[in-house]
């Protein structure tokens, strides 16, 4: 018998709800299809965000929660990924994001759950070696305060704590005498560390041995903990959108600026796409206002790709706007992005279009026929 899936009606209206995927997600070979039938039993989008986006909201999340007004280095281990980010104020100004986490440590380094002074070193040495790219320039931009966030970071603060450090500092001195407890024991089973909870013992060796890794990459003395992190920071800048201050905006400009667009050309474009979209859109749902944001920003940013080549530009100006660092977009927007100003010009060639889960194809249609009248 055919299987009928009921989708519950939504609590909340879209505009109002932000749902984010990170690492898993934006590794996962299958991940259209998993989102595709999310679809069909969840009634929000869901955002795959990059790795540089997540450690921009992440810091984000901690700025807005933790007080201070000088630079601050904000250090996040994930499951899948570490996000390392300086900045100052609200506006991070270093983000990478690191492809080692306390569940793919774990994986690699601790697989059957035992724990040995040679696997933590081998696990240390690994995370030390991910920074060793990263670790001059941020420590010669510098920061007065490292900030931990999230779960690994929380549950070595929680059994320091519980081991009598009252102020919940992590210092390299107690990161060492941790270290030292943790390989008293030969497995994750029997781990039994003060506050470390159940739900952590196996993944708690992989994080210790990634952020001893990064104490000792970046040189780093002392970090406190804060509760903000990646939800708080979509829901700031969710406040933020609401208030039109949108990032968006001006990563756009930066990378017209950047890529020296001829300001006045892509105001006119901007203008006669935004025109001839509400004609073929005249009723205007949240998402296909959405869209029609896209449309101008892709229209701003329609002719990066001469920067390459005037031959074949729009395929160049896709590229750069698929694979380049877009803080405030998620990928999805990216390929929206790409997609509009790779086949705004010639013919479109459906075989080539990408997949969508957010929207649809026949969603972006209308937003390459609006640029493509502009073609020369």
């Amino acid at each position: 018998m055919p299987r009928y899936v009921c989708r519950k009606t939504p609590s909340f209206a879209e505009e109002n709800v932000r749902v984010a995927a990170t690492f898993t997600l934006r590794e996962a070979k299958n991940s259209h299809i998993f989102l595709q039938r999310a679809r069909t039993v969840f009634p929000y989008p869901i955002e795959v965000i990059p790795g540089v986006e997540e450690g921009r909201l992440i810091y984000l999340g901690v700025s807005h929660t933790q007080p201070g007004e000088g630079r601050k280095l904000v250090v996040d281990i994930g499951g899948g990924s570490t996000e390392l980010v300086i900045g100052k104020g609200f506006n991070a100004s270093l983000v990478n994001s690191k492809r080692m986490g306390c569940v793919s440590f774990n994986e690699r380094f601790f697989k059957d759950g035992q724990i040995s002074t040679k696997r933590f070193a081998a696990a240390q040495i690994a995370a030390e070696l991910k920074l060793e790219s990263m670790a001059r320039q941020y420590k010669r931009f510098g920061w007065e305060e490292a900030v931990g966030s999230s779960g690994s970071i929380k549950a070595i603060r929680e059994v320091l704590i519980a081991s009598g450090h009252e102020d919940g500092i992590i210092t390299r001195k107690r990161l060492d005498n941790l270290i030292d407890s943790l390989l008293t024991f030969k497995s994750a089973e029997m781990l039994e560390l003060p506050g470390l909870s159940p739900d952590r013992r196996p993944v708690f060796a992989a994080g210790l041995a990634i952020l001893s890794g990064v104490f000792q990459a970046l040189d780093i003395e002392k970090m406190v903990y804060s509760d903000g992190a990646l939800r708080e920071g979509l829901l700031y800048e969710m406040e933020e959108r609401f208030q039109h201050s949108d990032i968006r905006s001006r990563t756009a400009a930066d990378l017209a600026e950047r890529y020296h667009i001829d300001k006045q050309h892509a105001d006119n474009v901007q203008q006669v796409a935004e025109k001839i979209y509400l004609q073929a859109e005249p009723q205007l749902t949240p998402k296909k206002a959405e869209l029609a944001i896209l449309l101008s920003w892709a229209a701003l940013l329609h002719e990066v790709g001469l920067s390459i080549a005037h031959s074949g530009f729009h395929k160049h100006s896709a590229y750069i706007l698929q694979n380049t660092n877009m803080p405030g977009f998620n990928q999805e927007q990216q390929t929206v992005l790409a997609t509009v100003t790779r086949f705004h010009r010639k013919t479109l060639k459906l075989a080539e279009m990408p997949e969508f889960t957010i929207y649809k194809q026949k969603h972006i249609f209308p937003l390459i026929r609006s640029l493509s009248w502009l073609a020369y």
